[in-house]
């Protein structure tokens, strides 16, 4: 008689086994499915956060100095002017701040050789320097501004002092632990000669002194060969290229045009203004993408200025848009 113990089933017969697999590989295709899913919309929500992150970024750059384009303090006269003009470092298109605001249609001016796309666009105005006061009274004929402090400004930086009767530019010759700055002769473009060229007037204690901000926004590629704002800073008279925001793939640029009652008429590109004074606000698009490339269910299109751009690669792509008023020029 066959044992009952020898009767009983041990293991899986064929079919058992081949539905216990199907089964187990439909759980495991639906827990990599879910997974696939969440992993593409992180990838997408992270791709958003530091587009939009950059895009802010890069207008809040831009638009901070739009905004206080021409501003030269308290002065409500003509600046006078004392860098060297005839020096070979000397450029109007970097210092004259009669002309705060210039640019270029899909173009580049002649020191800016690294541009890969977009408009470029010139912006100059004062800026406030922390913690720098004048000491006592600063005559007309002074080559000196005597200060209550190390100044802490480098070698070389353009400075407007100003006051509600006048305002001068100058380039400060004295290093940052000097507790004065000095408007030598020499330097790059260095002071006219300020035995024959004094002062608009003389200063109390209470003038406003400041940096001249000259820059330049452009789109190039930086180090990484990745589309970057960059910007051309003149500050210190030599020209000093900086990287600010990756991704921004494109920018446009179009300036509003007043007429008579200073109200914007028209919104042109640069190559369509003729005079830069009536300009009184610039209209500013960037295009910005990801770095990361298959965030997207497929390659974007999207308007930018007009023009429909297809982003390749399925990178993420979105378009900031603002208009800025310049201060200085409003009614």
């Amino acid at each position: 008689m066959i044992s009952t113990l020898m009767q009983r089933q041990k293991g899986l017969s064929l079919v058992e086994l081949l539905v216990a697999m199907t089964l187990g590989l439909l759980l495991m295709a639906g827990i990599l499915q879910t997974f696939l899913a969440s992993k593409q919309t992180y990838s997408a929500n992270t791709a958003l956060s530091r587009v939009q992150e950059n895009g802010r970024f890069a207008m809040e750059f831009l638009s901070s100095d739009i905004r206080h384009a021409g501003y030269k303090g308290e002065c409500q006269a003509p600046l006078n002017n004392l860098l060297n003009e005839s020096s070979s470092g000397y450029k109007a298109d970097y210092f004259d701040l009669s002309q705060a605001v210039s640019g270029r249609t899909n173009a580049s001016p002649s020191w800016v050789t690294d541009r890969t796309a977009g408009d470029v666009i010139h912006l100059k105005h004062a800026v406030n320097i922390a913690g720098v006061t004048a000491s006592g009274n600063t005559l007309a004929n002074s080559n000196t501004i005597n200060l209550t402090a190390a100044s802490g400004v480098a070698q070389g930086t353009i400075i407007i002092v100003s006051d509600p009767v006048g305002c001068d530019m100058f380039q400060n010759r004295s290093n940052p632990n000097a507790q004065t700055l000095t408007r030598g002769a020499t330097g790059s473009p260095g002071n006219k000669n300020p035995g024959s060229n004094p002062f608009s007037h003389a200063y109390d204690s209470s003038m406003e002194i400041l940096r001249l901000q000259s820059v330049a926004y452009y789109v190039g590629n930086n180090a990484a060969n990745v589309p970057t704002l960059r910007r051309i800073s003149f500050t210190a008279g030599a020209a000093n290229k900086e990287d600010l925001i990756e991704g921004v793939q494109d920018i446009r640029v179009l300036y509003g045009l007043a007429g008579s009652d200073r109200q914007v008429s028209s919104y042109v590109s640069a190559s369509s203004v003729s005079d830069w004074s009536q300009v009184v606000s610039v209209r500013v698009y960037l295009l910005l993408v990801s770095a990361e490339t298959n965030v997207v269910a497929e390659n974007q299109t999207v308007d930018f200025n007009g023009v429909a751009v297809t982003v390749p690669n399925r990178r993420l792509a979105q378009v900031f848009s603002a208009t800025i008023g310049i201060r200085n020029r409003l009614p």
